[in-house]
């Protein structure tokens, strides 16, 4: 419960910076509150708070450094303080059926965003072609080895990276060079581009970059068809439905549609100005922040990379320690929402929805998220990751994430816990990626209690991933676990003694396990349940074949020998068509395939599940689960919200009560 103390200063949007700050009398501006707290030099200063009244606070970047120490910032009990980093459009005229407002400083783009805010929701940048993408013509026929093999086989040249033919019909001359970005879609992530210049004939036209893409246009074609495609951004001729709008850097205005009933004397449109709202610099320690709610941050241009990881965020700390984030909310942003490394990070009970890159970012050791909801995330680079965890000692539980173009959790931390989280409408567009990817260099992480869902389409080609574990990982256990409608609920893919254990994975039409150059895999007690079930592993090259392909790298030429799943035990496998076939894998070619067999406890019946839909994963008295030493599931309090049953229904009807 808040009090009065003079270790307190109290700050509203009505206040005024000379007051003395008290409940009564607040300053009017956060960063008078901060100076004003700093000065306090009382032995309780150890204790001092920010005591935010709710309301608008505008063009906000408040900087916190180590002096700032023992500070809590804190929303006014039952109050909804809103920290903006930016401000609201103060005039508009009309053009037709659309609204302009000069914006100074984004000609040469000193002050540049590819996100606004109006009266509280996210609205979409013109874009072309309205949906899908278009394709262009370049074709990079180099082949990928894997990160640690060092990429490409060859590097591009700068010509096959800084250009892109396309048909003239869908950039003619009517493209402003100043205003127009691409987005060039690759396999795992996007790149986003300005324009330097476009030169065409009758048939094609040449786009030259402003800045290089993460990879050459036309990479991975022969394996995605995403990697032929991209979008035009911020053109006005891609205002193509009202709530839409675009940046007109050559004229220095911003052009917006309103929607029915917004009118230009009523509506609050936010332009960002500020990269970080709020900036955690090196050496910041033991800081609380409490029940606030930032929103729309402004983002220099960036190509993203993997996971976006390139773009900047409205929360920004580096090298922190005892930071706690409690019941903190970031929307609409242009970026990240949380970009924090140190040591001690706890985020807890926090709302991330809406951002143009993705929800949190950290690298660093003992950082713990839990019960948040992370949702909408990737609007502008649609490679972005709910959470990307890099470093050490990590848990990440009872969190609930969907709707993300690319993963939902990504880590490479040793020693991390990832558990009793829910997932759905993950992988909407990104390959090569999961609801939950760990990866590179991570030993000893254990992965429990998740449920993940997806919508079935039979006619996707592309299967999607629940549990992923990639290359480096080791001693990796991923147990306990639900996955439906995935396709492919797991992948083990370059790791060595990881273990898949007591998990349910449930599927319409084929389900695929997957273990490819791996070695040391345990898949035993688990359920598969699916039209047609398919193992793939290597089985440790006995007739000592060689791929030219892959032995003539040093690297790759290391998992000539995976021996793949080395214990597959006491598993139940309910195929709806008495389909269970095994293939054997070299590197990524079948060579073997024949149907599996009842053996070392393996057996092909229903498991005779009890209450699924309402998360409680148990069996009928006459199950053979029990003898295989399944253990019982309980998902009823996965996730934050207490929404299994519901995520259930909306997925799953169709396997309901075919268990």
């Amino acid at each position: 419960m808040t009090t009065k103390t003079m270790d307190s200063i109290y700050v509203a949007p009505h206040g005024l910076d000379s007051n003395p700050g008290t409940e009564e009398l607040p300053v009017g501006t956060l960063d008078e509150a901060l100076s004003r707290t700093r000065a306090m030099k009382s032995e309780a200063a150890a204790a001092k708070r920010i005591i935010v009244r709710g309301g608008h606070y505008y063009d906000v970047s408040l900087t916190l450094n180590k002096e700032d120490a023992g500070l809590r910032i804190e929303a006014y009990p039952h109050e909804q303080p809103i920290l903006f980093g930016g401000a609201p459009v103060t005039s508009w005229q009309r053009d037709g059926d659309w609204l302009t407002t000069p914006i100074a400083g984004v000609y040469d783009r000193e002050l540049d965003f590819r996100l606004i805010e109006v009266d509280g929701t996210y609205r979409q940048r013109s874009r072309l072609p309205e949906q899908g993408a278009f394709r262009h013509m370049n074709e990079f026929k180099v082949e990928w080895l894997s990160t640690f093999a060092g990429g490409w086989k060859r590097p591009p040249t700068d010509e096959e990276m800084m250009s892109l033919r396309v048909k003239r019909e869908d950039v003619s001359d009517w493209l402003d060079t100043r205003n127009a970005e691409l987005t060039i879609y690759h396999e795992w992530d996007e790149s986003l581009v300005g324009v330097a210049g476009i030169r065409s004939d009758d048939e094609e036209a040449e786009i030259r970059f402003l800045d290089a893409p993460g990879h050459p246009p036309g990479a991975f074609y022969e394996r995605n068809a995403n990697a032929r495609t991209y979008v035009v951004w911020n053109v006005r001729e891609g205002l193509k439905h009202p709530g839409q709008w675009y940046l007109d850097r050559t004229n220095e205005k911003l052009v917006y549609w309103p929607q029915p009933g917004e009118e230009m004397d009523r509506i609050q449109l936010i332009v960002p100005s500020k990269e970080h709202i709020l900036c955690l610099e090196p050496g910041t320690h033991d800081i609380r922040f409490e029940g606030l709610t930032f929103a729309c941050a402004a983002t220099p241009l960036s190509a993203g990379g993997f996971g976006a990881i390139g773009v900047s965020a409205a929360i920004h700390g580096e090298d922190v320690q005892k930071i706690v984030f409690d019941r903190v909310s970031v929307r609409n942003t242009g970026g990240w929402a949380f970009n924090l490394s140190g040591k001690e990070i706890h985020l807890n009970e926090c709302h991330i929805h809406h951002t143009g890159a993705g929800g949190i970012r950290w690298k660093g050791e003992e950082v713990r998220l839990e019960r948040s909801r992370i949702h909408d995330i990737g609007l502008t680079y649609q490679s972005s990751i709910a959470v990307n965890s890099d470093g050490s000692n990590h848990t990440l539980v009872h969190n609930e994430i969907y709707n993300t173009p690319y993963s939902g959790i990504a880590s490479s931390s040793p020693n991390t816990v990832i558990s009793d989280n829910l997932l759905y409408n993950t992988m909407q567009f990104m390959k090569d990626g999961s609801a939950i990817y760990v990866c590179w260099y991570s030993d000893n992480v254990t992965v429990s209690g998740n449920a993940v869902f997806a919508a079935y389409n039979a006619s996707e080609k592309v299967r999607r991933y629940a549990y992923y574990l990639d290359e480096k990982c080791t001693n990796c256990s991923v147990q306990d676990n639900l996955a439906v409608n995935l396709g492919v609920p797991m992948l083990s893919h370059m790791t060595r003694d990881c273990s898949f254990e007591n998990n349910v994975f449930m599927d319409q039409g084929l389900q695929v396990v997957s273990v490819l150059n791996s070695s040391g895999t345990r898949f035993e007690r688990n359920i598969l349940f699916a039209d047609a079930i398919e193992i793939h592993t290597p089985q440790g090259n006995p007739e000592g074949l060689i791929s030219e392909e892959y032995d003539s790298h040093p690297y790759m030429s290391t998992f000539s020998s995976s021996d793949g799943i080395v214990s597959f035990r006491n598993n139940m496998l309910f195929s709806r068509k008495q389909s269970r076939r095994f293939k054997r894998f070299f590197h990524y070619k079948a060579i073997q395939e024949y149907e599996l067999q009842e053996l070392e406890g393996n057996v092909f019946t229903a498991p005779l599940l009890t209450g699924a839909a309402e998360g409680d994963y148990s069996f009928e008295a006459d199950s053979l689960a029990w003898s295989r030493g399944i253990r019982p599931l309980s998902f009823d309090a996965v996730g934050c919200t207490g929404r299994f049953t519901e995520v259930y229904e909306q997925f799953n009807g169709y396997l309901i009560n075919r268990t």
